[in-house]
């Protein structure tokens, strides 16, 4: 079966104080947008779980990827035992905060779910899925968009501008995550007034990214000028690389050099 995963934006977000189990809460609004990898999955009986994955190797890079820690653990807390077949075309870029590796889990548990002779259904799976990865519960949840709080794991939905264009910026480097959320620890930052979209457009004052303020490189250093003098919503989304410029359909912009800065083209769906 040919399974879609899609990659995600952060439309705001506010990270509160560390706490005692070494997480932090958050409040964001999550959409999910038309870049996507794509998996070819098959899943055969079996005595014993095994998982075997291929496709876009310097990806995998030998380490055990978030797909096979999500179906070894489907495997665990169901007692179902299977062999997984995968295959993964990789397209969302890696380290960039879209959410490409967790997208690719909640795609496996939910597959699995779907064929498991004794499933958990949706809103347990949301509720498990977190043992994975923070932001797994809202690519398990089957919300188009959703406002996101607690660790991650909290996941109400909320209405995004749905078709809205969204032009995607890579700069030049991965980012961390926990070094991120280092940096972010050392400063001090206003918390927590991140509020659901309830369907408005986002304004940048309304929905910040904290992560914004620990990074080297700011919107103007990434972005070409004509989308920074159009006024429109500019973002970094989750805690880098990935910045990103949102568009209503019926507007378009043009740039020179559009190669210069490697962007993706992309929609909310």
């Amino acid at each position: 079966m040919k399974l879609v995963a899609n990659a995600k934006i952060n439309i705001g977000l506010s990270v509160g104080a560390k706490r005692a189990d070494g997480y932090h809460d958050i409040e964001t609004v999550m959409a999910l947008i038309s870049l996507c990898d794509t998996i070819e999955a098959d899943v055969y009986p079996s005595e014993h779980t095994e998982i075997i994955i291929e496709g876009n190797e310097s990806y995998l890079g030998g380490k055990i990827d978030l797909m096979e820690k999500a179906a070894r653990f489907y495997s665990e807390i169901s007692g179902w035992k299977f062999s997984l077949h995968l295959k993964i075309e990789k397209n969302i870029p890696v380290m960039a905060g879209l959410g490409g590796g967790s997208s690719d889990a909640a795609t496996v548990l939910s597959y699995l779910d779907s064929l498991s002779p004794r499933p958990f259904g949706r809103e347990r799976l949301v509720s498990v899925s977190q043992a994975i990865g923070s932001d797994v519960p809202f690519f398990v949840s089957g919300f188009k968009g959703a406002y996101v709080t607690g660790r991650g794991e909290v996941v109400r939905e909320d209405e995004v501008p749905s078709g809205a264009s969204v032009l995607l910026f890579f700069p030049s480097g991965a980012v961390s995550t926990l070094e991120a959320y280092r940096k972010l620890d050392s400063i001090e930052r206003e918390i927590g007034h991140i509020k659901p979209l309830c369907g408005r457009w986002p304004e940048k004052k309304d929905y910040p990214n904290h992560f914004e303020l620990v990074l080297s490189r700011c919107a103007q250093d990434v972005m070409p000028s004509e989308v920074i003098a159009s006024g429109t919503f500019v973002s970094l989304t989750g805690s880098g690389s990935a910045w990103y410029a949102l568009f209503s359909p019926e507007k378009s912009i043009k740039f020179d050099n559009p190669e210069k800065y490697g962007i993706v083209s992309a929609y909310i769906i």
